[in-house]
């Protein structure tokens, strides 16, 4: 209608002209009407297709075009999903806190959900079936579909109460193995493991007196005893500032 032309028309397309010719032919076929007949100024429209016809389906196409091809922008101000995050609780405790910020900022109508994870692969079926959204953590191999993100590069401190151990810094290796530690871990072959692994190859070994999984229970720990913890040094600068400890 809008070339008066077949083969102008196929070319818009896309297609071959016989191609629209039979699509043409069956559209007479069902509706029953010409549509279009041929005149000196090229094919024109019937009445039927004129008045009838075009402007119904010039409303269809602009309403395909939108839902398909012209998406309405993402406005997190006014977005009120869910957003599931699946994190251990030291992930948790260093990003939530910010996090809870920017959103109050740009999305203040979010829900923000958690969930422990504290083995990773554990959460890789979860985010495969769609029951997390996003995992936050320490990861090993994943799959081709798993699109991931580095945060930030992690070290390891040592955390100790200064009024429990009378230690010059930074700590000597001979300072840190004549003290007892604690060791907070969930799993086996975690970093505060291969502490020991390095150790061990370095010839040296730690006396550990004290494993425990409940990461917040070591800070009360280092200020009542003569302790030390080796952990992630974002978090250990957390306890560090919280509860007056220090860090090496």
């Amino acid at each position: 209608m809008t070339t008066r032309s077949v083969t102008r028309a196929a070319e818009r397309l896309g297609l071959g002209q016989p191609a629209v010719s039979h699509a043409l032919a069956r559209l007479r076929d069902v509706t029953g009407d010409a549509l279009f007949v041929s005149s000196r100024h090229g094919l024109v429209p019937t009445s039927r297709a004129l008045l009838a016809i075009a402007g119904w389906i010039r409303s269809v196409l602009e309403q395909a075009q939108q839902k398909l091809l012209e998406s309405a922008p993402f406005n997190p101000a006014e977005w009120t999903g869910t957003i599931r995050l699946s994190m251990t609780p030291k992930m948790d405790m260093l990003l939530m806190p910010r996090l809870l910020a920017h959103l109050a900022a740009q999305a203040p109508h979010v829900r923000v959900v958690v969930y422990a994870a504290p083995i990773w692969h554990g959460v890789i079926g979860q985010l495969d079936d769609g029951a997390v959204d996003l995992y936050v953590g320490f990861t090993g191999e994943l799959k081709a579909w798993h699109r991931q993100r580095t945060l930030w590069k992690e070290n390891l401190l040592a955390l100790f109460s200064s009024k429990q151990l009378r230690l010059s810094l930074p700590l000597t290796l001979d300072s840190y193995l004549s003290c007892s530690h604690v060791l907070v871990t969930q799993q086996r072959g975690t970093w505060e493991r291969q502490v020991d692994d390095v150790l061990a190859q370095m010839g040296h070994q730690r006396r550990i007196v004290l494993t425990t999984p409940h990461f917040f229970v070591i800070p009360q720990l280092l200020l009542d005893a003569p302790l030390i913890a080796t952990m992630h040094g974002r978090a250990a600068q957390w306890f560090r500032r919280a509860f007056n400890l220090r860090t090496s």
